[in-house]
């Protein structure tokens, strides 16, 4: 036998089309991860940025505001397709899937031919960034490799599958959207029109083919761009080439970077580590470098963010798929994940650590990312009620705690008066609506 012929047979076979519901559910619960994954390296880019470094002048630092903010925006459209990658779960009858294994991971771990890991903003991560949001023009009905090239191709893939099994005189094309009724977040949650972009992001509600199909469409478009074949079937969404892309963007943030002086672009970056840890994980890519946090403070830090970011994944994840939760249950989970748990605790220890010591000599530490365990989805809210009040509290002394230490930012009593405040809020809804 030849190598040719070794090669060919011990080569991983191309992936499968999605036939079935079970191919789909699965196929879509990668996704989610693959984008929970992908907010968390952009968000962990922006937190590595130093805007206000002495060493920039004046015209080098508004260089670098235009990459945090380009970072962030990408990220809240990430989040934004977890959320339509939540819809198109439960609309076919699927929990929505908040999980994800730690990073880094090793390449083609979700048949993705590139690695994902938490690397501070810089030449590795725009190559890699690049790469995940390059454009896939190729016809619909390409045939697939062993791995995807790029996003686009999981979508793809995604795309065709619902078409096969949901397009009139399919097997399944009356059965296919179980869920079309269930609770799902649409710009409908936030006060905000369909179609109307609200803080850059845009929610679908997926009830049938052509909205589902309009869903992955919009993640395609906002992530590769309007490419001439998106151009040639448009379902709901008629969008213009658009130079706002996910890939657009990092595009430009990569020619901006280039331009800048070595000077400049080493005073951009803060000493943070690659693939940042407060504790030894199992599931990560063990050929990877990772850092894992020793100075006490980074440690103690790092797990409340852990905790609190836990804690709002399992309130979005309770505002999906069928359960007992009222509509003053619902709105209550909303009103509390988003705008004070985001903006008033995880993203301000996230700002917080990189001004702390990750412990080894050489590095700041950084919001890690990590999750503890399994993000599951609790259908009981009194079960649900009882343990986001011990969750909160428990966040709450902790925060209390670290807030009493020594030589800890002095933000930190701030945060640990929002997480009193959010936990008190919390216990008084639960009290009031038994």
């Amino acid at each position: 036998m030849s190598l040719a012929s070794i090669a060919a047979v011990l080569a991983p076979p191309p992936i499968a089309p999605i036939r079935t519901r079970e191919d789909l559910i699965d196929a879509l619960g990668r996704a989610a991860e693959l984008e929970h994954a992908i907010m968390a390296q952009y968000l962990y880019a922006a937190f590595s940025l130093d805007v206000t470094a002495p060493g920039l002048s004046p015209a080098d630092s508004e260089t670098v505001r235009g990459f945090v903010i380009s970072c962030l925006h990408i990220a809240r459209q990430e989040m934004e397709h977890l959320g339509l990658v939540s819809n198109l779960l439960v609309a076919v009858g699927a929990p929505p899937n908040f999980d994800r294994p730690n990073l880094p991971l090793p390449p083609r771990f979700y048949q993705v031919e590139l690695p994902l890991a938490l690397t501070p903003f810089g030449d590795e991560f725009l190559t890699l960034a690049e790469r995940l949001e390059a454009p896939c023009d190729e016809p619909p009905d390409h045939p697939l490799g062993p791995y995807y090239a790029s996003i686009a191709e999981v979508y793809e893939r995604l795309r065709a599958g619902f078409v096969t099994l949901g397009s009139p005189g399919a097997p399944t094309a009356d059965t296919l959207f179980l869920g079309a009724t269930a609770p799902q977040l649409d710009n409908a949650a936030f006060g905000a029109s369909p179609g109307q972009i609200w803080y850059g992001i845009t929610l679908i509600r997926v009830n049938d083919l052509a909205s589902a199909l309009a869903a992955i469409d919009l993640i395609r478009v906002q992530g590769e761009g309007a490419t001439p074949t998106l151009l040639a079937t448009p379902v709901m969404l008629g969008v213009p080439a658009d130079t706002t892309s996910h890939y657009a963007r990092v595009r430009e943030m990569r020619a901006a970077w280039d331009a800048l002086s070595p000077a400049a672009r080493a005073a951009a970056l803060r000493p943070v580590p690659a693939n940042p840890q407060s504790y030894p994980h199992g599931d990560v890519d063990p050929s990877a470098e990772v850092c894992l946090f020793t100075d006490r403070r980074a440690v103690a830090l790092a797990t409340l963010g852990t905790r609190a970011y836990e804690l709002m994944l399992l309130l979005l994840t309770r505002q999906y798929g069928a359960s007992d939760a009222t509509a003053a249950d619902l709105a209550m989970y909303q009103g509390i994940a988003f705008f004070p748990l985001m903006t008033m605790v995880v993203r301000p220890v996230g700002e917080m650590l990189v001004q702390l010591p990750a412990g080894d000599g050489r590095h700041a530490a950084a919001f890690t990312f990590e999750l503890d365990g399994p993000i599951r989805a609790y259908r009981d809210r009194v079960s649900f009620h009882q343990q986001l009040v011990e969750r909160f509290a428990h966040l709450a002394a902790g925060f209390a705690e670290l807030a009493a230490a020594p030589d800890v930012p002095a933000r930190m009593a701030f945060v640990a008066k929002n997480v009193a405040y959010l936990t008190e809020r919390v216990r008084a809804y639960v009290a009031a609506n038994p």
